[in-house]
């Protein structure tokens, strides 16, 4: 099992950043988007752009979790938490052993040859950690022409509640579910 830090990384993106102009473009090319998406960077757009962190913290859970995230208020549902944070860039062998990577879609249901990469170039939404029944929802949401994928609130969460997400089936098919 990989040693976990118990100090406190560093973060240092709040927001994607592109590996290469080349990945830039090929994002912002026009693509068919769905009603949803677009409707969701619309309704987040303020939050998308200003990169303010939510009232949570950061705290050590075990020596087989890591670390997560916790609120630090009460959260009503449908309030914006973060945005999947990192360098997006093109796929390559070995990443399947990287736990931070989340898939870049460039189109709902396609196959894109780009992921988010947040293991090292990340912001504070990697510590989100995974859960059966989260108490947040990711989505697509496109702003201005770029996708982002986003985590908000899908019920209402009490202060000192650890915040987490379904990581999906095609996380799990390369890793041990810590239950």
């Amino acid at each position: 099992m990989e040693k976990v830090s118990k100090r406190p990384p560093e973060l240092v993106l709040n927001r994607l950043a592109f590996a290469s102009s080349r990945i830039l473009r090929d994002a912002l090319k026009p693509r068919p988007r769905t009603r949803e998406q677009l409707w969701l960077g619309r309704y987040f757009q303020k939050e998308l752009l200003s990169e303010k962190i939510p009232d949570v913290s950061l705290r050590w859970v075990s020596d087989e979790i890591g670390w997560g995230v916790f609120a630090e208020r009460n959260f009503s549902k449908m309030e914006f938490i973060a945005e999947y944070a990192g360098l997006v860039r093109r796929r390559r062998k070995g990443d399947l052993a990287n736990a931070y990577c989340f898939e870049y879609p460039l189109e709902i249901g396609e196959w894109t040859p780009y992921l988010i990469d947040a293991e090292e170039a990340a912001g504070w939404s990697r510590y989100i950690n995974h859960s059966d029944r989260p108490n947040l929802l990711s989505a697509l949401a496109t702003l201005e022409g770029i996708n982002h994928i986003i985590l908000y609130t899908n019920e209402t969460i009490s202060k000192g509640t650890e915040l987490c997400y379904n990581y999906g089936p095609d996380y799990w098919k390369h890793r041990k579910n810590p239950r």
